[in-house]
């Protein structure tokens, strides 16, 4: 007696040229992601007005409170920090034409050296807005606070900048919910670890 012929093999979940939103959800996920989220980035902007506005303030330059004082400088360089990130994070992340995956060895793509590059140029530029938003120091200031300014300044920028990540924009979150669909299955459908063992 003949044996049955062999079972096929299980078909595949999705073909490597499968490129395209997977049902329903990974649709409206991707329609969300490719889409620049304006309205963060115009709350960023109004934000960075109203630190500028509040670092000009010469009542609050020559209060004798020091925290008072060093309240510009904070937030200046928060509110440009966070625009400098956000407004990275705010920018579409997903194409309806091409929503990429990790493949089967493993995500290599990592997001915080951009994040890091981010918030250094961040911290970089925000002295250089204080600086020329405060164009007349008081003349009580000492050195030191005349110094500690610029370096507030910049500590704050960079902080500022990686803000966004824990506050982020509808983009972003979107664009991370797809990629945690997609995270983690091969091409049969099972799931993975490392770089090749199966499981």
């Amino acid at each position: 007696m003949d044996s049955l012929p062999p079972t096929p093999p299980a078909a595949y979940a999705a073909a490597p040229g499968d490129i395209y939103p997977r049902g329903g959800r990974e649709e409206e996920l991707c329609a969300r992601a490719s889409r620049t989220d304006w309205l963060y980035l115009g709350g960023l902007l109004l934000l960075d007005v109203g630190s500028i506005w509040y670092d000009t303030l010469s009542s609050v330059q020559t209060a004798d409170s020091a925290a008072l004082r060093f309240s510009q400088p904070v937030a200046l360089g928060l509110t440009w920090g966070a625009t400098l990130g956000g407004g990275w994070l705010a920018m579409p992340k997903c194409d309806p034409h091409w929503v990429g995956e990790a493949p089967r060895e493993g995500d290599v793509h990592a997001n915080w050296p951009l994040a890091l590059g981010i918030a250094l140029v961040a911290g970089a530029t925000a002295p250089i807005i204080g600086g020329v938003v405060v164009s007349t120091q008081p003349e009580q200031w000492s050195t030191i606070e005349r110094s500690m300014h610029v370096v507030v300044t910049g500590v704050a920028a960079f902080g500022g900048a990686l803000l966004p990540y824990l506050l982020p924009p509808t983009t972003w979150s979107a664009a991370k919910d797809l990629e945690k669909l997609r995270l983690g299955t091969d091409g049969r459908g099972g799931y993975w670890a490392g770089f090749s063992t199966a499981f």
